[in-house]
Order: C-alpha cells, then structure tokens, then sequence
C-alpha cells in the first residue's frame, strides 16, 4: 500500500510521547454519545497497549503480513456483532480521533502524511467491519 511506510514512522515518532494514546482516548470517548458507555468498565492500563499494539497489527496486515492478518481476524471477531457489538458506523470516529492524536504528536505532520493515515485507517477498518456479521 502506498505510503504505508511513511504512516508506521509517522507512528513511531507520535508514540515517543507517551501522551499520544491518552490523547487518543480523551479525543475518542468525546467524539460520540455511544462510545464512551462502551468502556465504562475498561481497563485503559490494558486498553491503551491493546491499542497500540492493535495499530501495529493492522499496519503489519496492511503489508500482506499474514501472521497479524489473524491477530486483526481475532480483533474483528471480538468487535463483531455476536461479541462486543461495535456498529460499523463508528469506526469513523475511530480513525478521526487517531489521526487526530498522531497529528498532535508526530512533529513531522504534514498534509501528505494525513492522507496516507486516513487511507490505511480505512483499508484496516474497512478489513474489520467486513467481518461484523460474521457468524
């Protein structure tokens, strides 16, 4: 995928403060009525590194790696209607809301790097909601 490599170091760069995962969550829980209910019995100590090791997944499964292709299956099956029931519909506010905390943290942003984010953000989401009706 086009641009993919500039999005994993755009991604390093943000994740070397500390701050970006949290950003993301206060970004995220605001961004719609129906989300942050879905986490009032999280905990974000685990939560934050499933994030961030979610984001590597997706990215890796981006490449054609296959062996984090079935480590995104097992995060689609576990978001899917039968499971954690996560509406397709708000993943948009998913990927804004990362995009959104990596470009407060990657001092390198720039228009082009937003939208590599925004293609492989929703080439991996597009992957996961594909699977939420998945018996």
């Amino acid at each position: 995928m086009e641009g993919l490599e500039i999005v994993k170091q755009s991604y390093g760069r943000a994740c070397l403060n500390p701050k970006v995962i949290d950003r993301f969550y206060e970004i995220f829980l605001e961004s719609h009525p129906a989300i942050k209910p879905m986490f009032h019995k999280t905990d974000f100590t685990k939560q934050k590194q499933l994030l961030k090791t979610g984001v590597i997944m997706m990215l890796a499964h981006l490449e054609g790696k296959a062996i984090w292709t079935s480590h995104l299956d097992k995060i689609a099956e576990s978001h899917s209607k039968k499971h954690l029931n996560v509406s397709p519909s708000l993943y948009q506010y998913w990927i804004e809301s990362l995009v959104a905390a990596v470009k407060e943290h990657d001092p390198q942003w720039t228009p082009a790097i937003e939208r590599y984010w925004q293609k492989a953000l929703h080439a991996g989401v597009d992957y996961i909601t594909e699977q939420y009706e998945k018996p």
